[in-house]
């Protein structure tokens, strides 16, 4: 008799706090359980609520929790959602909830993660006919393992996809990129941001010292970010002075074509571009593929812009522009 407590309390034991007797895929197949688990920190059991794919793609909910009858041991939960968006939304905050210390992947498959938020865009055969479609992840609570958090994304986007019969999908993403430190450092003047050529002198108040945060240029996906490092309060100073973004990344590329009212037009040096708005347009190039740039006005600036009696924003988007191609390696194409 006593064999046989022990028995069923360690069958018990292993129920409650481990995987042992948990499937190996979750939510209609679409999740791993073991990429699940490592994402999620801690010790504990999962559980899953999530059928599979909706009848309508972009309905599909799948909820992966771990919890544990141990002691001290804290619940952590993710959230996957096939979403539709617009491609010019996707390095918002919507996705990812600090885009300066976000890493990003690029390449046979797309996205980032951040501490909390993580998005894969899915092949172009499962987009809606006026937008792109991601696998959107959002966590209770911060992930320390990006590379574990970016694995379980792409994972599942192949799931999905595959599920969908919309295209194919590597089991894993290619390198992260990181950002360059994990705290805003002060902008090397006339190389800002890593982009040669630009500048700061005259485009921020005068005698203001300027940070910058963000990946290394340049990616398949990058951004960074400029901060004042003033007495603004702590929204306004989050939000920062300018958030600058690039991608030559083809699939980000497509997404972003689909943007309401992108039109041909040209780019500040002239050359021809497909202009989403003033500040979102795709740069042709003379070699390889197409370059999307975007500049974003933070609170800083429009706090600033009065009183300081700084440029408009054309006159910070131009030589961003500039700098960008040059280190993107986007030379204009030939004209004749």
């Amino acid at each position: 008799m006593a064999a046989v407590v022990v028995v069923v309390a360690g069958l018990l034991h292993a129920w409650r706090n481990t995987n042992v007797l948990t499937a190996d895929r979750l939510c209609g197949g679409l999740v791993s359980a073991e990429q699940a688990d490592a994402v999620l920190p801690g010790a504990g059991r999962l559980d899953a609520e999530g059928e599979g794919l909706d009848d309508d793609l972009t309905d599909t909910v799948c909820r992966v929790g771990k919890s544990s009858v141990l002691p001290g041991s804290e619940k952590s939960e993710l959230t996957v959602r096939v979403w539709a968006e617009q491609g010019d939304g996707l390095l918002g905050v919507e996705h990812l909830l600090d885009l300066p210390r976000t890493s990003f992947f690029s390449g046979a498959v797309t996205g980032g993660v951040d501490t909390r938020q993580a998005w894969a865009l899915l092949p172009e055969k499962c987009w809606t006919p006026k937008q792109p479609v991601i696998v959107r992840v959002s966590t209770t609570g911060p992930i320390t393992d990006r590379a574990a958090f970016a694995a379980f994304t792409t994972g599942t986007a192949r799931s999905v996809a595959a599920a969908a019969r919309c295209g194919d999908l590597p089991e894993k993403p290619g390198p992260l990129v990181p950002p360059v430190s994990d705290e805003a450092r002060p902008v090397s003047e006339g190389r800002v941001c890593g982009l040669d050529g630009l500048s700061v002198r005259g485009r921020v108040p005068e005698g203001a010292k300027v940070l910058e945060q963000g990946q290394k240029a340049s990616a398949g996906l990058w951004s960074c970010s400029l901060f004042l490092d003033d007495d603004s309060s702590g929204i306004v100073r989050a939000d920062g002075f300018m958030t600058y973004t690039a991608s030559r990344d083809p699939l980000f590329t497509a997404a972003v074509r689909k943007a309401p009212g992108a039109t041909r037009g040209k780019a500040p040096d002239g050359r021809a571009a497909e202009v989403v708005d003033t500040r979102k347009m795709i740069l042709s190039c003379a070699q390889g593929d197409p370059l999307y740039l975007a500049m974003r006005p933070g609170m800083q600036y429009l706090e600033a812009r009065e009183p300081a009696g700084l440029p408009a924003t054309d006159d910070y988007f131009a030589p961003f522009t500039k700098a960008a191609a040059k280190t993107f390696g986007c030379a204009a194409p030939a004209t004749g």
